[in-house]
């Protein structure tokens, strides 16, 4: 376990390299956003009808962000391949995300919905995949590490690409999330490109002031890290992470990543299993979400170690936990839960996108720490679609 005193430099690194690669993404888009408003046009069009999200692992979990910010500006969602997916029907709209654009489950269900007469949309990294050929719109996102003259001094055991330990479709999966918030931000605007850059500027907001914040106190988040990196090293003990709503699926798309380390993440289902040796991560903007603090509570009952994440430093999800990481883009104290539709219509999820780029940096950070290589992080993805 590393001292109280580790250096970050490859937090910091994977940090700015996550967010400097989705502003050069915006930057693309908006240099020719032809395709980003057919993009927003095909759905606009479909809105008496459905939209179907596709896609497996982390790229699904994005995908399932994208549709639940859909849903609150008044479209139908389905998700392909869950349990209560609905028929794909024509004038639908399937949506596929795919960082190579050939995952196999993805492709074949886009074909199928081809055959069913639907429009197809795809976020994907390669232009030239089949996934980005069946599509009518795609948005271009990069899937690997672009080089900047102005990147950050490398960190010991960044690769020999000059890329940290961000493997796996990381760069790819953040940035689509970001850019998907933006289009959602863009639907609800007579100026899809307008409202797209307003929408992702909120987002680009927090994670930045979340970084200033960090760097002005950077304790916190090494508590944080020390706290989470012995479960790497100490795998008979089990790692909870906990959200509700959008926090859920970041909690999701977390776990992913925290178990490329080694740590044994366990699902909600595995509760009963918890035992005091083990930690809960909570995820919650506001700091009041009810079933994010009823976790809580019964984690502390258990005696386990509580890390949170919130924008509100003296909310009851701060007050609860034992290590506190303030994560910037929420800007009130309310619950999700006690949301009107009508706000949610307005809602830009900056704290998500915020809180997902800092918890995957401390796996890089982690990763450093323990000599953790791409390579035995890739041994611990799942290899089975």
């Amino acid at each position: 376990m590393s001292d109280q005193n580790q250096n970050l430099e490859s937090f910091y690194t994977a940090y700015e390299l996550l967010v400097k690669t989705a502003k050069k993404t915006v930057n693309s888009i908006n240099e020719n956003p032809i395709q980003l408003v057919k993009f927003c046009k095909i759905i606009q069009e479909a809105k008496n009808n459905r939209i179907h999200l596709v896609g497996m692992g982390r790229s699904g979990k994005v995908g399932m962000l994208f549709g639940e910010m859909l849903k609150n500006i008044g479209y139908e969602v389905s998700y392909l391949g869950k349990s209560l997916a609905k028929p794909v029907r024509a004038d639908d709209v399937v949506i596929g995300v795919t960082g190579s654009g050939w995952t196999n489950f993805t492709t074949k269900a886009i074909q199928n919905a081809i055959l069913r007469k639907a429009k197809i949309l795809v976020y994907t990294g390669d232009q030239k995949s089949l996934a980005a050929r069946l599509a009518d719109s795609i948005i271009l996102i990069p899937k690997s590490y672009m080089r900047s003259e102005t990147s950050s001094s490398k960190s010991p055991r960044q690769l020999s690409s000059g890329a940290p330990l961000t493997p796996l479709g990381t760069l790819f999966e953040m940035t689509t999330m970001a850019i998907g918030f933006g289009i959602v931000a863009g639907l609800r605007e007579d100026s899809s490109v307008k409202g797209f850059n307003e929408g992702i500027n909120k987002v680009f907001t927090a994670v930045d002031e979340t970084l200033t914040k960090i760097k002005v106190n950077s304790t916190p988040l090494q508590h944080f890290i020390n706290a989470l990196e012995p479960y790497s090293l100490n795998p008979a003990n089990n790692v909870f992470i906990f959200g509700s709503g959008l926090d859920s699926i970041i909690a999701s798309i977390s776990s992913i990543r925290l178990s490329h380390l080694g740590i044994h993440v366990k699902s909600t289902y595995d509760w009963r299993f918890r035992t005091k040796d083990d930690l809960l991560v909570g995820i919650s903007g506001s700091g009041v979400s009810r079933r994010t603090l009823e976790q809580v509570k019964s984690a502390k009952l258990s005696k386990m170690k509580i890390l949170g994440l919130t924008s509100f430093p003296e909310s009851a999800l701060a007050e609860d936990s034992d290590i506190l990481l303030e994560i910037e883009g929420r800007h009130e104290e309310v619950s999700a839960d006690f949301r009107k539709i009508s706000d949610m219509s307005f809602f830009v999820p900056s704290f998500e996108y915020a809180a997902a780029i800092a918890l995957d940096s401390c796996v890089a950070q982690i990763a450093d720490n323990l000599g953790i290589t791409e390579e035995s992080m890739k041994a611990e993805h799942a290899n089975i679609e």
